[in-house]
């Protein structure tokens, strides 16, 4: 009996800091330097969703099988770090800091400049 609590709280432990880590370590790299701040933000208000999901799935202990609330988090581990695999590696690269920057490697036309009329 032991074992399984032990077992079941390494399991969420490991798997929530794990997604925690990928999403703070990668998307802070991915994003450009004037960007940054609201792109961690956002993916820090992404993550805070296991959080919310953590107490209903222990709840879930009661309705369905003990093994659904580990199969939940083990899955959306697995999607986090399949996510990451498909990431381009950088070494060696110039790291774009600004929209227009991104724009430019990517080699879309999109981009505008705003420019504010003075008079």
């Amino acid at each position: 009996c032991f074992y399984l609590y032990l077992r079941t709280f390494l399991v969420v432990v490991v798997s929530t800091q794990s997604t925690g880590a990928v999403f703070y370590l990668f998307t802070g790299e991915l994003a450009p330097t004037s960007h940054r701040g609201m792109v961690l933000s956002l993916s820090s208000s992404s993550a805070r969703v296991g959080s919310f999901i953590g107490p209903y799935m222990s709840l879930m202990y009661n309705v369905a099988d003990r093994r659904v609330p580990l199969v939940v988090f083990a899955v959306l581990t697995a999607l986090c770090g399949t996510a990451v695999w498909f990431q381009p590696d950088t070494t060696g690269r110039r790291i774009p800091e600004t929209p227009k920057d991104v724009e430019r490697y990517a080699g879309q036309k999109r981009y505008r400049e705003i420019v504010e009329n003075e008079g």
